[in-house]
């Protein structure tokens, strides 16, 4: 029943995430784009219940018949999809629904799911050798950070105004992330005991540090904080607290939350400035730069406080570097593969449309 009911309320998080990034796109962009994460979603949750949780688990959850089999694919499908929602939310704006019909099978064949398998599955190489991802830093955060800067090479920042969104539906949103999220964290734990209510309070105390970071890196440059700063400070803690929150203690816990804070505003500042990427909710600010200090955080508390915590360092930096190199080349060919679907399916349209038309006109 604790297995299910993090399944339950992660749900409402995952659909809040287009409600939150839709707000960052201009007005005339906002109801497609929400159709069209909506759209990715539903292929999303077929590819994990065709073949994401049997290529991750081995487990075909059209086929299973054991309740908890069938729980824990449910349980890794809300991770699965929280990636998919952040990922695409860099190019929703550009991209047509068809596009996400090839991009988010062909991502989840090459990327998550083989990541996922070698770090969280039972007889996993990574997982073997000793690297840890506790909920999620590097296989949810990290890929889908990196995966957007792929996907944001391609863009060309729009020059359409962004009218203010709704504040409150901003906060909305966010508050519904952050409950989610607190399934999103208890559920490697496994059970209601005394480390659950360990990782609630973890994830509290990231979220008050990493809102502290970000805050002060804000008003050291502008002199003043706003409520986005604020909600962006939140899901910035959450991230960050996705690798370490159940292996370490809530004062190295808040230690890094504040570095992740001040660093993945400088970040979000730094992507906004520059003219080569174009990523419009910070996905790779956010996700991957938090999500990546989360993992040096704990590779540094472990230095500190294990012997063996410079053979850890060495194989949680393979995970690290084996997460990097298996998604930038996994995206590159989703991103072509579907590329070349919607132009072929674009020219048969069109091609279709002619020969409609000139039989129109043979009829008159």
């Amino acid at each position: 029943m604790f297995a299910l009911v993090c399944f339950l309320i992660m749900l409402p998080m995952i659909f809040s995430v287009p409600l939150l990034y839709v707000g960052m796109l201009p007005h005339s962009r906002q109801q497609p784009a929400l159709l069209s994460m909506s759209s990715a979603l539903m292929v999303a949750i077929a590819c994990w219940v065709v073949f994401g949780n049997d290529l991750a688990f081995g487990t075909n959850l059209l086929q299973a018949d054991s309740f908890s089999a069938l729980l824990n694919g449910l349980v890794q499908m809300d991770f699965y999809l929280y990636a998919i929602a952040m990922l695409i939310g860099t190019v929703v704006a550009f991209k047509h629904s068809r596009y996400f019909l090839v991009f988010v099978p062909v991502w989840t064949a090459l990327v998550y799911c083989p990541l996922a398998h070698w770090l969280w599955a039972d007889g996993g190489w990574l997982q073997q050798l000793g690297a840890l991802d506790f909920s999620g830093g590097i296989v949810v955060h990290l890929t889908a950070g990196l995966t957007s800067l792929v996907l944001a090479r391609a863009l060309v920042r729009s020059q359409e105004a962004i009218a203010a969104n709704d504040f409150r539906a901003d906060y909305a949103a966010t508050i519904m992330i952050l409950v989610g999220w607190l399934g999103f964290n208890l559920a490697p734990v496994g059970s209601l005991n005394a480390q659950a209510l360990q990782v609630l309070v973890k994830t509290l105390v990231a979220v008050m540090a990493a809102m502290a970071g970000w805050s002060w890196s804000v008003y050291r440059r502008t002199r003043q904080v706003s409520l986005g700063d604020l909600l962006n400070g939140v899901l910035c803690g959450l991230v960050t607290s996705t690798a370490l929150v159940g292996y370490v203690g809530a004062g190295a816990m808040a230690v890094v939350a504040v570095v992740s804070g001040g660093l993945c505003q400088t970040a979000v500042v730094k992507m906004q400035q520059t003219k080569r990427y174009y990523d419009a909710v910070d996905s790779f600010a956010i996700n991957a730069v938090g999500g990546l200090t989360g993992v040096v955080g704990l590779i540094l508390v472990r230095l500190v406080t294990r012997e063996d915590g410079v053979r850890f360092a060495g194989v949680e930096l393979l995970a690290v570097f084996v997460a990097i190199i298996l998604t930038v080349v996994g995206t590159v060919l989703a991103q072509a593969a579907a590329h070349v679907s919607e132009t072929g399916l674009s020219r048969w349209l069109a091609h279709d449309r002619q020969r409609l038309d000139l039989r129109k006109e043979k009829n008159l």
